[in-house]
């Protein structure tokens, strides 16, 4: 089953997303898709990283999503935006190209 939680920046949605999969499971895993840009941001991932305990497997993936193993477990995959970002500055304006190579890392 695969639950897409949607919404405004900040608006609560990988807060949401965590404890909908600490429901489904005691060990779930968090992909987390962005790169620091800035120190504003690294606070942002650094405060969202101390909200998980040990009971997340925490993985940092920024393009290739099929390279983490999760078949049968829970995941948050945190940010499909970000993620989508991370082929945008790759590939600047190409979108042939970002779509094709989005298809290939999912």
């Amino acid at each position: 089953m695969i639950y897409f939680i949607t919404g405004g920046e900040r608006s609560g949605k990988s807060r949401y997303a965590q404890q909908l999969a600490l429901e489904l499971t005691d060990k779930p895993i968090y992909i987390a898709t962005s790169r620091i840009w800035d120190k504003d941001f690294e606070n942002r991932v650094n405060r969202h990283k101390n909200e998980r305990d040990s009971r997340w497997t925490n993985v940092e993936e920024e393009k290739q999503l099929s390279k983490v193993a999760i078949t049968g477990r829970v995941a948050v995959i945190d940010c499909v935006t970000l993620w989508l970002t991370n082929f945008l500055c790759r590939y600047k304006e190409q979108c042939g190209r970002i779509i094709k190579a989005g298809k290939r890392r999912i």
